[in-house]
C-alpha cells in the first residue's frame, strides 16, 4: 500500500451525523447575532424577528484555521459543510503537516481581507459550537471554490440538498480530471472497491461494480467482492429505497453497475461504508 494511504482526515463521523450536531436551530442563532449587533442582508439593517428564511449576514474573517474553517473579527469560527480538507489520522499523528498548511493558505487567499456573505445551515451550530455555514465571497461559493481548487473532498452531512452537492462534486470533479491541487499527487484518489486497497477509520471515495445487493437488517448490502466476508461492502439505509427509485437507480437494478460511494469506512466483515444519504452514491 502507497505511503500517503498514511495520511487520513482528522472528521469524526459524529461531528456530520445529526445526532452529534447541537440543536442550536437558524431562528435561535438569529437571536444571539441580534443581541450581538451584527447586522443581516437588507439594507444593513438588523432583523428584529427571525425572516422565514435562511439568516444571512455580512462578516470579516480574520484566519483560516484549516482548510474548511474561518475565524471571524468577533471571535466566532464558522465551518463549511460537506467539505473535508486533509487532516490527521484518529489513531495516527500526521508526520507531515504540510498539507494542513497548504489547504488553509488557499481559504485564507480567498477569504482573508473580504466581506463574506455568510447564510447559517440548519442545524447552525455543530457539536463543537462552531457555526455551520455556506459562505461566498464576492458572489463565489467559497465551498465550490475550495474544491476546484483541489484543495477538499466533498462528504455530504445528512440531510444535504442534492443540488448542492451535485455542484460541490462537479467542482471536484473538474479538479480531479485536470489533476489539480491533491488530486496531481495520489494525495486524493478515488479508490478501486475491487480488491479492497485501502485503510478503515478514515473517509473515502470508492468507485467499483456492484457485484450484488443483499437485504441485511434495516440495510441493502452492496458487495462489491466475491466474499463478503473480507472484501468492500457499502450499506445503504433502506429509508434511501425510495429515494433512490425516484433518481432513476432503484436498488435492485444496481448489480452489474459502476457505482461510487463515499463515506466514513471502519471494518466489518472487511472495510464498510455506511451510506444514510443518497448523495453518498452515484452512478457515472
Amino acid at each position: 500500500m502507497r505511503s500517503f494511504r498514511k495520511r487520513a482526515f482528522a472528521v469524526q463521523y459524529a461531528d456530520w451525523d445529526r445526532a452529534g450536531q447541537s440543536r442550536f436551530s437558524r431562528r435561535a442563532a438569529l437571536t444571539g447575532l441580534v443581541a450581538a449587533g451584527t447586522l443581516a442582508f437588507g439594507g444593513g439593517r438588523a432583523w428584529g424577528a427571525a425572516p422565514a428564511g435562511a439568516l444571512s449576514f455580512l462578516a470579516e474573517a480574520v484566519a483560516a484555521e484549516d482548510g474548511r474553517m474561518l475565524r471571524l473579527a468577533d471571535g466566532r469560527r464558522v465551518v463549511l459543510p460537506h467539505i473535508l480538507p486533509p487532516g490527521p489520522d484518529r489513531h495516527e499523528a500526521m508526520a507531515d503537516t504540510g498539507p494542513i498548511r497548504d489547504a488553509a493558505r488557499v481559504l485564507a487567499d480567498l477569504a482573508l481581507g473580504r466581506v463574506l456573505g455568510i447564510d447559517l445551515s440548519d442545524p447552525a451550530q455543530d457539536r463543537h459550537g462552531r457555526l455551520r455555514a455556506r459562505v461566498a465571497v464576492d458572489g463565489m461559493d467559497l465551498a465550490e471554490s475550495l474544491a476546484a481548487a483541489g484543495m477538499v473532498r466533498i462528504f455530504p452531512e445528512p440531510g444535504a440538498e442534492p443540488e448542492r452537492i451535485a455542484a460541490l462534486i462537479g467542482a471536484e470533479s473538474r479538479a480531479r480530471m485536470a489533476g489539480i491541487g491533491f488530486w496531481s499527487d495520489g494525495y486524493f484518489a478515488v479508490q478501486a472497491a475491487d480488491p479492497p486497497d485501502f485503510a478503515v477509520d478514515r473517509f473515502e471515495i470508492v468507485s467499483g461494480i456492484v457485484r450484488k445487493v443483499t437485504p441485511v437488517g434495516d440495510r441493502d448490502h452492496l458487495e462489491f467482492g466475491p466474499n463478503w466476508r473480507v472484501d468492500f461492502t457499502a450499506g445503504l439505509d433502506r429509508s434511501l429505497r425510495r429515494e433512490l427509485a425516484a433518481r432513476g437507480q432503484p436498488v435492485d437494478t444496481l448489480p452489474g453497475r459502476a457505482v461510487t460511494v463515499r463515506g466514513w469506512l471502519r471494518s466489518w466483515n472487511g472495510p464498510f461504508m455506511e451510506i444514510r444519504d443518497p448523495t453518498g452514491i452515484t452512478l457515472p
